[in-house]
């Protein structure tokens, strides 16, 4: 009963050192353990490219110059007829006989108190005359301002050119007081659609009527009209 206890109990170590050396075969100093293997490294962070730099501003342009200013027309009245003589000793004048040699143009005067002028032109061999009369547009034409009511100091009737008169200058006249529609008589005489102005005093001191038609009259559309 005693040996086979005991026999039981080296086969049990026995068993025990087999197992513990296949357990243990890490243990085997001929098998070392693997280096753990190294990763790759982590990758150098790129620099940050530098920011590009702004163009340069454009420069304004220089503001265009604006044109200038286009300018009225200027008013001609020269040269005057008077003194002038054609081939035929005849001054200038309308329906008058003119050729090459003679003037070819010039102005006689026109209006109230010859405020203004008119042409004469030789065409086809003859002078032509311009229709109307012409006014400087710089001038002040307010002393012939037409009235919108009748001038009560205007004599009554109807005055006539070059005859005398005593109203105030730049007073306007005809037969209906210096209204549209009005009339005068010219120095012959003949009925005339008009107005007429009491002159001032000439040297002599004497005051007379100046007359002219409505179309040769600077206002209603004269300046200081």
């Amino acid at each position: 009963m005693t040996k086979r206890i005991a026999v039981q109990s080296v086969l049990g170590a026995a068993a025990l050192a087999f197992v513990l050396q296949g357990c243990g075969g890490g243990n085997d100093p001929n098998n070392t353990t693997g280096t753990a293997g190294t990763g790759n490294p982590q990758g150098t962070a790129g620099t940050t490219g530098q920011a590009g730099t702004s163009g340069a501003a454009g420069t304004t342009g220089q503001a265009g110059t604006s044109g200038t200013a286009g300018s009225s027309g200027t008013f001609v009245s020269t040269p005057s007829c008077t003194g002038l003589t054609t081939a035929a000793a005849a001054e200038p004048t309308k329906g008058g006989a003119c050729v090459a040699a003679d003037p070819q143009l010039c102005y006689k005067t026109c209006g109230p108190e010859k405020a203004g002028v008119k042409s004469e032109t030789c065409t086809g061999g003859v002078y032509a005359e311009m229709s109307g009369c012409s006014f400087d547009p710089a001038v002040d034409f307010a002393c012939y301002k037409i009235p919108a009511a009748a001038n009560t100091v205007c004599p009554a009737g109807t005055p006539q050119a070059s005859t005398d008169c005593t109203v105030d200058h730049c007073v306007v006249c005809n037969s209906t007081g210096g209204l549209p529609g009005g009339g005068y008589s010219d120095s012959g005489g003949a009925a005339k659609v008009g107005y007429c102005t009491c002159q001032v005093a000439n040297t002599a001191g004497k005051r007379t009527w100046s007359c002219a038609s409505d179309t040769a009259w600077p206002c209603p559309a004269g300046a200081g009209c």
